[in-house]
């Protein structure tokens, strides 16, 4: 009871912060009054007022955000426009953890600087494909493999200047049976 009377009196949290509050704590696993207070003096040095306020500041502290950061050799909390590519990843584009952190396993093998944008026009392009699970992701791999490799049709010529003279076409065979006869 003290707490939340300290959350009111002293902190001036309205009913519905603190009802957030409490719920964001549990959420957690985290029952202990000692840290619900902790974070209620954090979100008061922030200034935050309300529950929507606080969702925000939470999403930063979220265990997957933390995880893409690491997963694109960033540490320490993301930037507002970091933050804002990992919601459209996670909520819009509706991708799991692990599809991202694939996205971000080939950005950084693929490039050192623009992580975010490399990774975020991998993820636009599954997201078109309806790309839902890693198994997804090999498959269209499989396509994108099999539409590259070069056609086996007659071979081009070449314009190399030491092969523009006109070249033989002598059947081998042919002229072993005949060198063979004789």
């Amino acid at each position: 009871m003290k707490s939340i009377l300290y959350f009111t009196d002293v902190l001036s949290f309205s009913d519905d912060l603190i009802d957030y509050l409490i719920q964001y704590c549990v959420d957690r696993g985290k029952k202990d009054f000692r840290y619900i207070e902790k974070v209620a003096i954090s979100w008061a040095t922030a200034g935050i007022t309300t529950p929507k306020q606080a969702q925000k500041t939470a999403a930063k502290y979220d265990q997957n955000v933390y995880t893409i950061m690491n997963g694109l050799g960033k540490s320490g909390s993301p930037t507002s426009k970091e933050m804002e590519y990992i919601s459209r990843w996670t909520k819009e584009y509706g991708f799991p953890t692990d599809v991202i952190l694939e996205a971000c396993g080939r950005t950084v093998l693929a490039t050192d600087k623009q992580r975010f944008a490399y990774a975020e026009k991998i993820l636009s392009n599954w997201h078109e494909q309806k790309v839902h699970h890693k198994s997804d992701i090999e498959k269209m791999d499989d396509l994108h493999r099999q539409q590259r490799k070069p056609a086996s049709a007659a071979p081009t010529k070449s314009t190399n200047r030491f092969n523009q003279f006109a070249q033989n076409t002598y059947d081998f065979t042919l002229l072993e049976e005949e060198l063979l006869s004789n």
